[in-house]
């Protein structure tokens, strides 16, 4: 025999009538109406069907069904249909009698192939429509998720996802329809066993960030990723942190054995490969209901020893708020936190509550369902804790745990009592010192305390101002921090020094008044006090200086240049016989004539006067009566402001400068005039605002 194998010869093509063949039970039985129709505009004759139905012929099987459901007067098939019956069902609506067909010998099982690889690969198949095509082909042939994996090429764990999307609720089946949750987010709820609890998921994941608490605002539905998240920390409980026993299988017999159960997630994981642990249960009402029912059995316990048990709602009046919540009235006898020492209390108390004979009290964890909590009243357990201080002062031999907490308890109160010694004696040497300060007759304000104050201040100025306090006290290029605190400790003048840091840490442009105190009040007060009522003065004067030094004079601009006078019409004798000359125009004007003539129009500015005051403005517009002001020219500056005008600074940075350059262009309001004139004093409102000083011909009036 040739080791090559040949080619199978192709199908026959055949055209049969469209009425012997008949749809396969086994097939699909929904088909969208509206595909249907545009499928069938595209066969309308003379065009036909392009790719053939594939057939097989009629099974015996089928013989009884087909002659019940047959219309009076027609043919029985003969054809079954393996693949085509979208086409078929068209070319009815299309009006074609035959349709191309290709017969092939099938067996149910092929057939059950056919189909379902013809539906998997269909355009616009749905996830829920794929998962029913998966679960009846492994309904039907009895084949296993991973044999019907291997037969459309996907893996085991394909197979199983998509066919546990068919345990979803009515609800989350319409929202993946309808597109509102995808494929992946919808398996994350299908695997949820409560079908209201999925109902509470799919919620969950549509609203997004309200649900998954991220801080983030915002509807945008969660990602998978937070969807799986977010199912995992609130629908699925670690079996590790049940207090009933897992493996039990009576304690709610309908439930049985939590290691057997289905609802584990180690029961199926190539559906749970995203979840870490095997022993997570999936099915929380179930998980609570054993809650309860060892709770149950926990107090029934108790109260048969005779112990007392308080349980509900009266347990969870007792319980305190926060992360680690007590009980009101009542110490934990097994967590150190209710102790005074670091060792519980039954281990300090313990012997003594079996000698006297009291027992704990048992209260139901209202947050941690089946855990019985022991406590003691407040009193009973202060009572206890005396009894055995007492013993251990007592006895030479006691348990460890109550010589320990003798021992800390007296450690503790020795500890307190050192502490306000401490402070008491301080109290009272400042006390006495201050009683002896006031009677008079001590120069207590030393060159010394004014060091003490020096360097406190010293110690406390930034970088930057111990930078600007090394330029002033000319110190060189040091380290500015380390060189302040070495000249105030070697200075004898450290009164004076205190007076220049003051200053200083009030010198700030951007230091405002507010709730009272008035701007720079440092660097106010002390040159106050050195130049008394001269001090307007010198601040006018220094003003001057500083603006000459960063805002350049501006030289008056020249006189415009008078243009040369027109011609005029000639007047000789003969000029009446002429014809009149006809009216000339103006002379034009070069770009510098007329630039210089604008500028003539409007306001000069006039150099800064010898005493170094603000430069004046000119009016732009002469007056033509003495009673009516002239008004300024248009984008001409005012003359004069006032307090409360709306003023806006100008765009011109160059002409701000750094201090107040970040103010260009914005509109704010006057609110002083500084002393001497010529400059103001605008407050800027909004996030960025403040107060700053202009001069005047760096604001203009807001018409």
């Amino acid at each position: 025999m040739n080791s090559l194998q040949t080619a199978p010869a192709p199908q026959q093509v055949i055209y049969a009538r469209r009425s012997e063949l008949t749809p396969s039970l086994t097939n699909r039985k929904n088909f969208n109406q509206s595909k249907l129709l545009e499928l069938a505009e595209t066969m309308k004759p003379p065009r036909g069907i392009d790719s053939p139905i594939i057939v097989r012929k009629l099974p015996g099987s089928r013989m009884q069904d087909t002659w019940e459901s047959l219309p009076p007067g027609a043919s029985a098939p003969i054809y079954e249909i393996g693949a085509g019956e979208r086409r078929w069902l068209a070319s009815g609506i299309a009006g074609l009698e035959f349709v191309p067909i290709v017969i092939r010998e099938l067996t149910d099982e092929e057939m059950l192939d056919l189909q379902m690889i013809e539906n998997l690969h269909r355009v616009g198949l749905t996830p829920l429509e794929e998962a029913e095509a998966l679960q009846h082909r492994m309904q039907s042939s009895g084949l296993n998720a991973q044999e019907v994996g291997v037969k459309i090429g996907r893996s085991r764990e394909y197979v199983y996802a998509r066919i546990k999307l068919l345990d979803l609720c009515q609800e989350a089946r319409t929202s993946l329809r309808d597109g509102i949750i995808d494929a992946s987010c919808a398996l994350l709820v299908a695997r949820i066993p409560d079908h209201k609890l999925q109902i509470k998921a799919m919620k969950e994941i549509v609203a997004g960030h309200t649900y998954y608490g991220s801080g983030k605002s915002g509807t945008d539905p969660l990602t998978t990723r937070q969807a799986a998240e977010h199912v995992q920390n609130n629908y699925m409980l670690k079996l590790s942190t049940a207090r009933f026993d897992i493996a039990c299988e009576t304690l709610i017999p309908a439930a049985g054995s939590c290691k057997k159960c289905p609802k584990r997630t180690g029961h199926n994981p190539d559906l749970f490969s995203d979840v870490k642990s095997a022993d997570v249960c999936t099915d929380p009402p179930c998980f609570h209901k054993k809650e309860e029912a060892h709770a149950a059995i926990q107090i029934k316990e108790a109260k048969a020893k005779g112990q007392t048990v308080i349980s509900g709602k009266e347990a969870q009046e007792l319980m305190t708020q926060g992360y680690n919540a007590k009980f009101k009235g009542y110490r934990r006898l097994d967590v150190a936190e209710d102790s005074p020492t670091d060792q519980p209390l039954r281990k300090i108390i313990g012997k003594q509550m079996v000698t006297e004979g009291v027992s704990a009290i048992m209260i139901e964890h209202p947050q941690k369902k089946g855990e019985l909590v022991a406590t003691l009243p407040n009193e009973v357990a202060l009572r206890l804790l005396k009894t055995v201080e007492g013993q251990a002062q007592a006895a030479k031999t006691v348990a460890k745990e109550v010589r320990e907490f003798a021992n800390e308890k007296k450690a503790k109160a020795e500890s307190k009592a050192t502490s306000q010694y401490e402070q008491d004696w301080r109290n009272q040497l400042m006390a006495r010192t201050w009683r002896s300060l006031g009677k008079g007759g001590t120069a207590a304000f030393t060159f010394d305390v004014h060091r003490y104050l020096a360097l406190k201040t010293a110690n406390s100025l930034s970088t930057e101002q111990s930078a600007a306090l090394c330029q002033l006290l000319d110190l060189g290029k040091v380290a500015p921090h380390t060189a302040v605190i070495d000249f105030v400790t070697d200075s004898p003048d450290p009164d004076l020094l205190q007076l220049l840091m003051i200053m200083l840490r009030d010198s700030s442009a951007h230091d405002h008044s507010y709730n009272g105190r008035i701007a720079n009040e440092g660097l106010n007060l002390v040159a106050g006090i050195v130049f008394k009522d001269a001090l307007p003065d010198v601040v006018k004067e220094i003003k001057a200086e500083s603006y000459s030094k960063y805002f350049p004079k501006v030289k008056a601009e020249k006189p415009p240049i008078p243009t040369t006078p027109l011609a005029q019409p000639s007047t000789s004798p003969n000029a009446n016989a002429q014809s009149k000359p006809t009216p000339r125009g103006k002379a034009k004007l070069s770009a510098a004539d007329a630039q210089s003539g604008i500028a003539d129009a409007l306001q000069g500015i006039e150099s800064p006067p010898a005493d170094g005051a603000v430069p004046v403005l000119k009016s732009p517009v002469k007056a033509a009566k003495k009673s009516e002001p002239a008004p300024p020219a248009s984008g001409a500056l005012a003359l004069e402001f006032e307090l409360g005008q709306q003023v806006k600074v100008t765009t011109d940075t160059d002409k701000l400068g750094l201090m107040v350059g970040k103010y260009a262009g914005k509109t704010g309001t006057i609110t002083q005039r500084e002393p001497g004139g010529g400059f103001w004093d605008v407050t800027f409102k909004g996030r960025n605002g403040g107060v700053a000083t202009f001069a005047e011909d760096q604001i203009e009036a807001v018409v």
